[in-house]
């Protein structure tokens, strides 16, 4: 079993869930920002009700992918513990 690639999957799919959480972050934001002006009048119309719910959803998606990543970089790291051990 190859450790470096364990890493370097875990690497990216942590750097790939934090972008994500990023823009569907940005995007609340956005939702947040167009419905309520300063004056506290609506700005416009007000987003979707699914449109922040399904923006919601994704935000706990990626996190949970960040999570799968960092678990495989935590596995990657006992393996090369393991060999580590069994060479020495």
């Amino acid at each position: 079993m190859a450790v470096n690639p364990m890493l370097n999957s875990g690497s990216v799919g942590i750097n790939n869930g934090l972008r994500s959480l990023d823009s569907v972050a940005a995007e609340v934001a956005e939702f947040n920002q167009g419905s309520v002006a300063e004056s506290g009048q609506t700005a416009g119309p007000a987003p979707a009700t699914e449109d922040v719910a399904q923006a919601m959803v994704d935000l706990k998606l990626y996190q949970r992918q960040v999570q799968a990543s960092a678990q495989v970089i935590e596995t990657a790291d006992q393996v090369l513990g393991f060999l580590l051990d069994v060479r020495a």
